[in-house]
Parts: C-alpha cells; sequence; structure tokens
C-alpha cells in the first residue's frame, strides 16, 4: 500500500469532521473573547474549546480509507504497468500477449477489490498474484541470456521459453478464473435483489 503524501494527511486533517467542529467552537471562543465576555485565560479556552469539539465527534476515518483504497488500487496497477513495461523488450511476443491479458483483467478488477464487496480470498489471491507470483516468474526468466532460454531444454524436455509460457498460463487462467467468480457474485446479487422486490412488490389477488 502506498503511503499516504504529507500534503494528502494535511488535507485529510483539515476536511475531517472532527477538525471543524473543533474549529467552530474555537471561533465561538473568539467572537466571546472581543466581545468582552471572556478576558482572562482567553487562550486556554479557546484551545479548550477546540480540543471539546475535537473529542466530542467520532473518528471519521471514510474520507481517509477512500484515499488509502485508491492508492492500493493504483499500487497494484502500477507495479503491474512497471513490470510489463521494463520486461516487455526482452520478453517472446507470445509472453507479452499473456501479460496484456492478465493486465486487462487486473485493471477491471482492482476498484472492486478493495470495496468490501469481494471476497477476502479473491483478494488476497490476486493481490498475490500480481504483486509476488508474476513478478517472480517475468525475473526468474529474465535472468537467463535469450538464446539460452529459447534453445536449451532445462525440465521435462522444455525450454526456459516454454515454461514461463506455461507459468504465465496458469496465472493468466486463475487470474480469470476469479474474475469469474467476482462476476458471478455480483449477478447472483442481482438476481437475489429481483427477488427481493419482487416479494416486496407483488400484486396480492383476493379474487378466486
Amino acid at each position: 500500500m502506498h503511503k499516504i503524501s504529507a500534503s494528502t494527511q494535511v488535507l485529510l486533517f483539515l476536511y475531517s469532521t472532527r477538525n471543524l467542529v473543533g474549529s467552530v467552537l474555537a471561533i465561538g471562543g473568539l467572537a466571546l473573547f472581543f466581545a468582552g465576555v471572556i478576558s482572562d485565560w482567553w487562550f486556554p479556552i479557546v484551545a479548550g474549546l477546540y480540543a471539546l469539539g475535537w473529542l466530542a465527534v467520532p473518528g471519521n476515518q471514510e474520507l481517509e480509507l477512500k484515499v488509502r483504497n485508491e492508492a492500493t488500487q493504483a499500487n497494484l496497477v502500477d507495479s503491474l504497468d512497471e513490470l510489463i513495461s521494463a520486461s516487455r523488450p526482452r520478453l517472446p511476443a507470445e509472453a507479452t500477449e499473456r501479460l496484456d491479458r492478465i493486465h486487462t483483467v487486473v485493471t477491471a478488477l482492482a476498484p472492486k477489490l478493495f470495496s468490501g464487496d469481494v471476497a477476502m480470498e479473491h483478494v488476497v489471491t490476486l493481490v498475490h498474484a500480481v504483486t509476488r507470483d508474476l513478478p517472480g516468474t517475468v525475473k526468474n526468466y529474465l535472468r537467463l541470456p535469450a538464446a539460452f532460454a529459447s534453445i536449451h531444454v532445462v525440465e521435462n524436455g522444455k525450454t526456459a521459453r516454454q515454461l514461463l509460457l506455461e507459468q504465465l498460463d496458469i496465472l493468466d487462467v486463475q487470474l480469470a478464473k476469479i474474475a469469474t467468480n467476482i462476476y458471478q457474485d455480483d449477478a447472483q446479487a442481482l438476481v437475489s435483489n429481483g427477488w427481493f422486490l419482487k416479494e416486496k412488490f407483488h400484486t396480492v389477488s383476493f379474487s378466486a
């Protein structure tokens, strides 16, 4: 997850409900001071009013959560973009085609992953695939000279190039299954909602 920048943290603080309520109470204290209602200890009173407003309002993490989720989505897609961009010149065309398919799936799913509507097992599997399994697969291949990877058999009669394509296919299929499961969950939610609406608004007939 990306670390939230200092400027963003400042904005989160300024726009937080706690700060707004505390500021309103503090401004009220200043108004009392300028009106002559309070004079001695005005500064501690104003500070105390701000603290009272801050403590009276429950912490509102909705905005921070949204920012963190967006940063996570961006990190997931950006890390995949960087991997594909850096490795494309040294990968066979068949491998980049598979990476492009994986990129399409991940880009489509990234906004949904952190919405809270996707099963955590799907989120964990996809994130690990993109941030750990896929980079490891590509980097292991890129350690080899291109000629060696294409010509020399290294396991079960297969070259490193063939093994790379095989492993990318495994990841591609796995991610496609995750996407299918997520979309099926969404479709089932739509079906269930239709049943609920029919049950709620069905016409009752009292005729024989």
